[in-house]
């Protein structure tokens, strides 16, 4: 990705949901030696693709794997998701003592919203899996696995209908802005600063997305009131939020060093419409000038197929900066790929 961008949203300024793994700290084969458990449900012919997932089908199918690979809370957590639905806390990593924290968010996988410690982190396009998670005591990690290799291994095991039965009722709870231990805390509650509310991201941008445009491999996960960004230097989550218009009319708001300090991780996010799509455009908070980034999700022909892609765009004619892709596998094969009905520099 362009690095004004990257630079531009770490600086003023995140889920993809995924899977967890086997006993090794490598990335995982369905090779393990670990031990299956009882099967969750009865065994149907329903298959899973782990390409373009919604975030509440990813969440769903790591609950399904973990169950199967590790029994144990794993098992009665999706047991029980069945009967009182599915949930997934995001909180910042920092929250916990973990060995990897990832991207810097914590996906706290429970059965209706209470924690049981199951925990896991994301990098890249690989997932870093926790159990018995605590605050203030270190966790080392379980295992790392790939969302395709978690795939494989519940159609193997014929539990496609429990994943797709999971994700029809779960719900993803982004409670970082909740959390005292993030930039965006309770001390910073109300409008101060001029925040007047969250900005809910469309449903369908939800999740990482992962791009090798310009020459740089980089993601973008957005949760249901944030974004994540990271290209290897530059890394940095923003909550997002509604700004005060009257706010933002006094310009010594943008100077403000105790302003700016305190908003480091908040971004001034609106909507507008334009060639027929709504975009969500992200702005600093004490952001003076420039047109930010903006974000919509859209439907391309890729290698004759329909998948959905995220396109990037900044720039006094919206221009699109950068295209990002729901697999890392299909980002580097489709790298720096131009489409006829986006408007490029």
């Amino acid at each position: 990705m362009n690095k004004k961008i990257g630079l531009l949203m770490v600086t003023g300024i995140g889920l993809l949901l995924a899977g967890c793994g086997n006993q090794a700290n490598n990335k995982a084969t369905n090779s393990s030696s670990a031990s299956s458990s009882s099967l969750l449900v009865a065994k149907s012919n329903a298959k899973v693709n782990s390409d373009n997932m919604s975030p509440q089908e990813a969440v769903s199918l790591i609950s399904t794997y973990c169950g199967l690979r590790y029994g144990g809370n794993w098992a009665a957590m999706a047991k029980e998701a069945q009967k009182v639905g599915l949930q997934v806390n995001l909180y910042p990593s920092s929250k916990y003592q973990l060995s990897d924290g990832g991207q810097g968010v914590a996906y706290d996988v429970t059965a209706g919203g209470k924690s049981q410690g199951l925990v896991y982190t994301v990098n890249n396009d690989d997932v870093n899996i926790y159990q018995n998670v605590k605050e203030n005591q270190k966790s080392t990690k379980l295992a790392t696995i790939s969302k395709s290799e978690m795939a494989n291994y519940v159609n193997q095991e014929g539990q496609g209908k429990l994943v797709n039965d999971l994700a029809a009722k779960a719900q993803v709870v982004d409670k970082r802005s909740d959390d005292s231990n993030t930039s965006s805390s309770t001390s910073n509650s109300g409008n101060k600063y001029g925040r007047i509310g969250t900005i809910d991201v469309p449903s369908e941008m939800q999740g990482t997305w992962y791009s090798a445009d310009n020459d740089a491999d980089s993601t973008m996960t957005f949760g249901p009131h944030s974004y994540t960004y990271s290209d290897g230097d530059n890394s940095g989550t923003t909550q997002l939020y509604k700004q005060d218009p009257q706010w933002a009319q006094d310009e010594d708001n943008y100077t403000n060093e105790e302003i700016q300090n305190a908003t480091k991780n908040w971004g001034k996010a609106d909507f507008f419409n334009l060639d027929g799509e709504r975009w969500l455009n992200i702005r600093g908070w004490t952001q003076s000038a420039g047109d930010g980034a903006s974000y919509a999700v859209k439907t391309e022909t890729v290698d004759g197929k329909q998948v959905k892609v995220l396109v990037v765009s900044g720039g006094a004619e919206n221009w699109v900066d950068a295209i990002y892709y729901q697999s890392k596998d299909m980002a580097q094969q489709n790298a720096d790929k131009k489409f006829d009905d986006l408007h490029y520099r």
